[in-house]
């Protein structure tokens, strides 16, 4: 309650009182809604997550959940046959919502030890009751050189890398797809090094679009590219 007043007052000095009124009904949709309210888990960006990353990472952010659902529904495969892999997976708000469906295996691979032992404290928090998959696997190591697990894989990337470890993750993946009786997809929301996957022999691109809010028609809030491998 100290913390809602914090911000009453907070919003009234910054906003003053007609726009802090007009405010209120956005405010308490975000309570009702928010993702770790609900479940109790630590998936939001905060300024400290980014600390003790390389530069060649980019910043964490959560996955959103709406647009992840989305893109997942959209790929029309059967999660069963694939391991779901989030490189560069943070906090671990991908493998979560990855596992409300039936893949075999659902593994994150963080390099940041803090965010990766966050990511196993949300697996163990989560309790939504569309949980399909109980054992969330976190690795905390370099996605440039995880060996990637047999069997069909469904690589999920939210804008995690810069060029110099994209590079790496690309070359890890083209050994992976060197054996033909297994199929890849890559999905990459935000993709910032979309070029290097146009360019990659081995990938081919399959559906890309740019999901918008109907109040921001103009704005996109999601741009996802989805790859496959050349068979």
């Amino acid at each position: 309650m100290k913390d809602v007043l914090d911000r009453l007052r907070a919003s009234l000095r910054k906003n003053g009182l007609w726009r802090t009124l007009r405010l209120i009904p956005r405010n308490i949709v975000f309570v009702l809604t928010d993702f770790d309210r609900k479940y109790g888990t630590n998936t939001r960006m905060q300024v400290e997550d980014d600390a003790g990353l390389p530069q060649e990472h980019e910043g964490y952010e959560g996955a959103p959940p709406r647009l992840f659902h989305r893109t997942i529904r959209s790929l029309e495969v059967s999660p069963d046959r694939f391991a779901f892999i989030d490189l560069g997976s943070g906090k671990g708000r991908a493998l979560l919502l990855a596992s409300h469906y039936p893949f075999r295996r659902v593994i994150g691979v963080e390099y940041s030890s803090r965010l990766n032992g966050i990511a196993a404290h949300n697996a163990r928090l989560y309790r939504h009751p569309g949980r399909r998959v109980r054992e969330i696997e976190t690795v905390c190591g370099d996605a440039g050189a995880y060996e990637l697990p047999p069997g069909d894989l469904l690589i999920y990337l939210f804008n995690p890398f810069k060029a110099a470890i994209m590079e790496r993750v690309l070359a890890n993946l083209e050994r992976a797809v060197q054996d033909d009786s297994r199929e890849v997809l890559v999905v990459y929301q935000n993709p910032t090094q979309r070029h290097m996957l146009d360019r990659a022999p081995f990938l081919e691109l399959v559906h890309y679009h740019e999901y918008r809010t109907r109040g921001l028609r103009k704005m996109p809030i999601g741009r996802v590219a989805v790859y496959r491998s050349r068979s």
